[in-house]
């Protein structure tokens, strides 16, 4: 079997389906921040009413350093809810706004099954792909079609590095 081992990236203008999904994305990230923040907000409230450790002449010393401790910790849980309110939002919003999406005509460089909560999840690697979408997700009756050096197209969002979709050019697959 010969394998071209050429790969090509272009930029270009999202559709209107590409939009659609990344507005879908959009809502389930800003839904599942949601409740993370809410989850934030209450453990944030409820800290500084628990107790101290010891009670009595140590209290007021514990009660300090109880009070520093709390501060910390709900600091680090702001800090991290905002880290994810960028990771999560900041690209999917840059995407939309820009309505760029990229695409690569690349190679398959491995195909593989996992079984997940008892289904069964087919998917294939391939060259020259961004590190987030690491693996494509596909059906089986493709996966008895697909196979390692098959040439196929993937597209994903510029900023965001969000899978649109691929193709492979025995049959047509869109997300």
């Amino acid at each position: 079997m010969y394998m071209n081992n050429s790969i090509q990236k272009e930029e270009n203008p999202c559709t209107f389906e590409d939009l659609a999904k990344l507005e879908t994305m959009m809502c389930k990230s800003k839904q599942e921040l949601r409740f993370t923040g809410i989850f934030v907000l209450v453990i944030s409230f409820i800290l500084p009413f628990l107790p101290p450790k010891h009670s009595g002449q140590k209290a007021m010393l514990d009660m300090m350093s109880y009070s520093q401790a709390v501060a910390g910790i709900v600091t680090v849980f702001g800090v991290v809810f905002l880290w994810s309110v960028y990771y999560m939002l900041y690209g999917l919003h840059k995407d939309l706004k820009n309505k760029i999406k990229i695409t690569v005509n690349t190679y398959v460089t491995s195909c593989g099954s996992s079984k997940y909560k008892g289904k069964q999840y087919f998917y294939f690697s391939a060259a020259a792909l961004p590190y987030r979408i690491g693996r494509i997700p596909f059906g089986k009756t493709e996966f008895d079609k697909i196979k390692k050096g098959d040439r196929v197209v993937v597209e994903y969002s510029k900023f965001g590095k969000k899978l649109l979709g691929w193709e492979s050019n025995s049959f047509p697959h869109v997300e």
